[in-house]
């Protein structure tokens, strides 16, 4: 008996750095416009399907008050299950269909705004576990901004299927 105690209480400190390490959700923005910092400072994830047929919104949000800039970026999705996997446009054998006229960035400063739907691009994504996801991301907007890099954290997720 004591040698199994003393192999519990020897593993014990294994077990839970193990446990503690996989709980942990990932995070990390490695996410550029033009070549500059894409300060992601939230991010939100709606999605909404009939039947077979639907989509995901995904929103990366940098900025303040008074300026800023929301990329948005539109997958077919039917639920939050099938929200995983490649995406492209145009669409590429293998791939789901990154839709291109909800694929946009709005930039605004004051009352100044600017926007442009996406010309080319993919998108992987990934499910981390609970609301953590990593969107990793190569866009060229019709106006020739692109977006590119990663961006894995917590999102607001809300998918509603009928």
């Amino acid at each position: 008996m004591k040698k199994v105690t003393f192999t519990l209480l020897a593993l014990l400190p294994l077990i839970l750095f193990s446990c503690s390490k996989d709980d942990e959700s990932p995070s990390g923005n490695s996410v550029k416009m033009n070549d500059q910092q894409f300060k992601i400072i939230g991010a939100g994830m709606i999605g909404i399907s009939i039947d077979d047929s639907g989509h995901t919104g995904i929103t990366l949000f940098d900025g303040s008050e008074t300026q800023g800039t929301t990329l948005t970026i539109d997958v077919e999705s039917f639920t939050k299950e099938t929200i995983e996997g490649n995406y492209s446009y145009p669409q590429t054998e293998g791939s789901k269909l990154l839709d291109n006229w909800l694929t946009n960035y709005m930039e605004y400063s004051g009352s100044d705004m600017t926007s442009s739907n996406l010309q080319t691009g993919s998108v992987n994504i990934k499910h981390n576990g609970g609301n953590n996801y990593s969107v990793e991301m190569d866009l060229t907007m019709e106006d020739g901004v692109v977006f590119e890099g990663t961006y894995t954290g917590e999102f607001t997720v809300m998918f509603s299927n009928n």
